[in-house]
């Protein structure tokens, strides 16, 4: 028989052992800056949906601290409407309560995406989050898909230094037979030549951008009923018109002989990048028959450069449309540069011609123009002044202003100035909606200088100029009014 007070002593033992072991499965790391380890920061779908409809991928969620944590909420940010599913440590769900990692240990995240193969209406990319909350510290992971098939540009090569890109190291076309779709930095490599055939669609992820190194070539050889389309890869209809969705288009210093043809750019920080002269003898860049608009930054940046356009429409840009700076050699015909950009407030001119910079040691350094020509353009927009000359000396024989409408407070009786409108407005179809076609009021009607016209004797949408020139890229139309 066991002694009532020896039982009462066991049992004891019992309820502070329990009591002990109990303390211990509370013990969790508690500290409001503790953070979880993760295998990625970013969950990438590259399969071709199109055809499969659905893919798993996974990620491991480490516990690096010398306790147990307790993640007191898993969300998908998206919730039950997303795209995705998750998986967590074998708990399946939107949003999960307390999950529990051991000491130095770790555990899976799955994570599927299903999309229907026959839905042509999905968004290029399907974004989305994983948001970890533990002892109130928000960490999340990233995931995106693509809901169409495409060419996936993403990262194949990295630096000594660490960047990573997409390197293009062969003569390489892109074609219209799906669109491509550019992750990170696309890069054509010294003596490469990318072309862009008629009718390509090249959509950029958020700060991804396609540069051309010294001796490279861009040739984008797109047809008046074949545009080829730059811009963002949300095509949501509230990103249509969104500028700063993705980089910019860079051709830089000593890349040559690039030509742009019938190409939309739009939506980006800034459209065109063009760095210091390729050649003595040809234009580093030939651009026609282009639109370039939506850009939070710069529609065209050009330093020290050659470039010849003709037929190019420039539109709704947060600060520049043409910056034009370190000197260099430009010809603007038949250009339209409307810049109504009313998503904030623009202070800056559309048109900025700078000769000169700040060295490193403080010391001004001249780059003169060789020539600045604008011949039957427009420069107008909703300031004032839309017209800068940031010159270190005033050289009257380096920029012509011939049979122009713009839109200044500058003495323009300077034989500069050849037969130019000053701050009469064009009369645009609409401004809102891009549409910068002349109505029959229009002060440009006739206005250009047939000269010029004999040389593009059609306008950016086709129309005939050589029995009477307009100014800008667009010939006054009457314009149907159901249309």
């Amino acid at each position: 028989m066991i002694h009532r007070r020896t039982f009462s002593v066991f049992f004891l033992l019992i309820l502070i052992s329990t009591s002990f072991f109990s303390c211990r499965d509370d013990d969790f790391d508690s500290d409001p800056a503790i953070h979880l380890g993760f295998s990625s920061d970013s969950l990438l779908f590259d399969t071709v949906f199109t055809t499969l409809g659905s893919a798993t991928r996974s990620f491991k969620v480490y516990n690096e601290h010398n306790q147990r944590v307790r993640i007191s909420s898993v969300r998908l940010m998206g919730g039950p409407g997303s795209y995705y599913r998750m998986n967590v440590d074998g708990r399946s769900g939107t949003h999960l309560n307390d999950i529990d990692i051991e000491a130095r240990d770790s555990l899976f995240v799955f994570v599927e995406v299903t999309v229907d193969p026959v839905n042509q209406n999905l968004p290029l990319t399907i974004v989305d989050s994983i948001e970890f909350n533990t002892n109130g510290n928000l960490q999340d992971v990233k995931l995106v898909a693509w809901g169409q098939d495409a060419h996936f540009i993403h990262p194949n090569y990295t630096t000594p230094e660490g960047l990573a890109y997409h390197r293009i190291s062969e003569d390489t076309e892109w074609t219209a037979d799906l669109p491509y779709v550019v992750y990170g930095l696309a890069v054509v490599d010294p003596d490469v030549t990318l072309s862009v055939r008629e009718g390509a669609r090249i959509h950029f992820h958020n700060n991804a951008s396609l540069v051309c190194q010294p001796r490279s070539t861009l040739r984008v050889e797109g047809t008046a009923e074949q545009p080829v389309v730059f811009q963002g890869d949300r095509l949501e209809a509230f990103y249509q018109e969104q500028p700063g969705q993705w980089g910019r288009i860079w051709l830089r210093h000593t890349s040559k002989d690039h030509l742009i043809e019938h190409a939309i750019i739009k939506n980006a920080s800034v459209g065109l990048h063009i760095d210091s002269i390729g050649s003595t003898t040809e234009p580093t860049l030939r651009i026609r028959n282009t639109v370039i608009r939506n850009m939070s930054f710069a529609g065209l940046f050009a330093q020290g450069s050659h470039v010849v356009a003709e037929n190019l429409a420039v539109s709704n840009i947060g600060e520049y449309a043409l910056l034009l700076t370190l000197g260099g050699r430009y010809d603007f015909r038949h250009t339209t540069v409307a810049n109504y950009y009313r998503i904030d407030i623009r202070n800056t001119p559309s048109l900025v011609l700078n000769d000169y910079y700040i060295d490193q040691d403080g010391n001004l350094q001249h780059r003169p123009f060789d020539e600045v020509f604008l011949g039957n353009t427009i420069i107008y927009g909703n300031n004032q002044e839309e017209i800068v000359f940031d010159l270190h000396e005033e050289d009257l024989t380096a920029y012509t202003f011939d049979h122009c409408l713009i839109r200044t407070q500058m003495d323009t009786s300077s034989p500069s100035f050849i037969n130019t409108l000053v701050n009469q407005d064009p009369l645009f179809n609409d401004n809102q909606l891009h549409d910068f076609r002349l109505t029959e009021d229009s002060p440009a009607i006739g206005a250009g200088n047939p000269d010029i016209a004999s040389g593009i004797p059609y306008d950016l949408l086709g129309n005939d100029r050589t029995q009477r020139t307009d100014i800008g890229a667009l010939q006054y139309e009457p314009i149907d009014e159901e249309e």
